[in-house]
């Protein structure tokens, strides 16, 4: 689908751009992509007086992933009647003014229409966003993000309310991201109808296919969800093996590993990918 093309919606950053802006890295992203493509509630905890930048970032986010989507109502912060929405499935995503997950939780809990404890497993991923000493003062990036386990029952039927998983942390010491998603991989696997193999090598395909879009400057709105529209993997394929794929490029690629990168991909040439 095209790219929606009013002033508001062209002004907002594209996924791309975000991860050329260090705001997330490109493995998160990948993982955030493929959560968003698979209509996962995607859910901005931004410091307080600062909802407005946590709107634009999952706005421009689920737009880039999902072109034809309204954004417009999801810039404003979370209401009690949009939190019940989204919950439900019927709205993509939010934003709430808070530190952590454990205060939205605490905040969507309480109040006039509190969400129930079963309720709040389905907020689907959390990014929290904040301030880091390496970030340009005022500028925020995801410090943590979190997977929240839906609600799942065992085989006598019982309800069972698992923890949420960190999908990924930022490293102040490192001046990176220490990843943990391979943790939860196969339960999103499954809640997406994939195999757990086909969705790793899938993510890193994706992976450094958005890396290398943002090293090659590729980030306005309109371009990324062009290529994203594009973007083909074949299922089925375990990372390792020789399935084609095409990349936001074009690009037929395969799922061998290469002696350069360990994903199959040769010298670089500018966009993540070796020669064709």
């Amino acid at each position: 689908m095209p790219a929606q093309t009013s002033k508001g919606v062209a002004e907002l950053p594209s996924l791309v751009a975000l991860v050329a802006q260090g705001v997330l890295d490109a493995e998160l992203a990948a993982l955030i992509w493929v959560l968003v493509e698979g209509h996962v509630p995607l859910v901005v905890a931004a410091p307080s007086g600062r909802a407005g930048a946590g709107g634009q970032l999952i706005a421009g986010v689920i737009v880039s992933v999902r072109a034809g989507e309204d954004v417009e109502g999801l810039v404003a912060p979370l209401t009690a009647a949009g939190a019940s929405s989204l919950i439900r499935g019927r709205r993509a995503g939010g934003v709430v003014e808070a530190g952590s997950l454990a205060d939205i939780r605490a905040a969507l809990g309480s109040g006039p229409l509190p969400l129930t404890p079963d309720q709040l497993t389905f907020l689907g991923c959390v990014l929290v966003l904040g301030e880091s000493a390496g970030a340009r003062r005022g500028r925020l990036r995801v410090t943590a993000a979190h997977y929240v386990r839906p609600l799942a029952r065992d085989a006598h039927g019982h309800s069972q309310r698992l923890d949420p998983a960190v999908l990924a942390t930022w490293d102040e010491r490192l001046g990176r991201y220490e990843h943990f998603a391979w943790g939860v991989l196969p339960e999103i696997a499954a809640r997406l109808g994939r195999r757990a193999g086909d969705l790793e090598a899938d993510l890193h395909h994706r992976r450094d296919d958005l890396g290398g879009l943002a090293k090659g400057g590729v980030t306005k709105l309109d371009e990324v969800q062009r290529l994203i529209a594009g973007y083909q993997v074949r299922y089925g394929g375990a990372h390792g093996s020789t399935s084609a794929t095409i990349d936001l490029n074009g690009h037929a690629t395969t799922g061998e590993h290469g002696p350069e990168d360990g994903h199959g991909h040769g010298p670089d040439d500018g966009h993540g990918h070796g020669p064709n």
